[in-house]
C-alpha cells in the first residue's frame, strides 16, 4: 500500500466549498449587524434633537419653525451643538404644524427619509413605544407633541 502525501483534488475543493459557505453567512450576518448599529446612531439622534427641542421649549415657551429637510432650525442649532440634519443614507425634517405662537393645539415631529427600507424598519425597532410614530412609504415621523399638547 503506497503511502500518500497531501490532499486531494476533491478534499481541497470541500474545504472550499464550506470556507466560502460560512464565510458568505458572516458577511451577511455582518451587514445585518452594521445595519442595526447604524439604526441606534439615527435612533439616539433623534432623542437628541427631541431633548433639544425640549430645552428651547422650557427657555421660550414656542417650538421653532419648520425650514425643510436636511437643515436644522437655526433656534436648535445653540442646543444641538455640531448636530447635522443630513447623513448619508438618510435625512431629518424638523415638523413644525403649530404655526409659531406657542398657544393652543399643536403637533412637532422629526421626519426621517431613506431609500433603505431594512434601515427604516431598524431605526422603527430602536425608537420603541414611548412616544407615537408612524411610516409613510420612505419615512418615518416621530412625534414630540401632539394635537393635545402633551409632552
Amino acid at each position: 500500500m503506497r503511502r500518500r502525501k497531501g490532499f486531494t483534488f476533491i478534499e481541497i475543493l470541500m474545504v472550499m466549498i464550506i470556507i466560502g459557505l460560512l464565510s458568505s453567512l458572516a458577511i451577511l450576518k455582518y451587514i445585518d449587524l452594521k445595519r442595526q448599529a447604524y439604526a441606534v446612531t439615527i435612533a439616539s439622534e433623534i432623542h437628541a434633537v427631541r431633548v433639544g427641542a425640549f430645552n428651547y421649549w422650557a427657555d421660550f415657551q414656542d417650538w421653532p419653525p419648520d425650514v425643510g429637510p436636511g437643515v436644522a432650525p437655526p433656534p436648535l442649532v445653540p442646543y444641538l451643538p455640531g448636530f447635522t440634519f443630513a447623513g448619508p443614507n438618510y435625512t431629518l425634517d424638523w415638523d413644525n404644524l403649530t404655526g409659531g405662537g406657542g398657544g393652543g393645539a399643536f403637533l412637532v415631529g422629526i421626519t426621517m427619509t431613506t431609500a433603505d427600507l431594512k434601515l427604516l424598519n431598524s431605526v422603527k425597532k430602536n425608537l420603541g413605544t414611548t412616544n407615537p410614530w408612524f411610516l409613510n412609504g420612505n419615512s418615518l415621523t416621530y412625534i414630540i407633541v401632539g394635537p393635545s399638547g402633551v409632552f
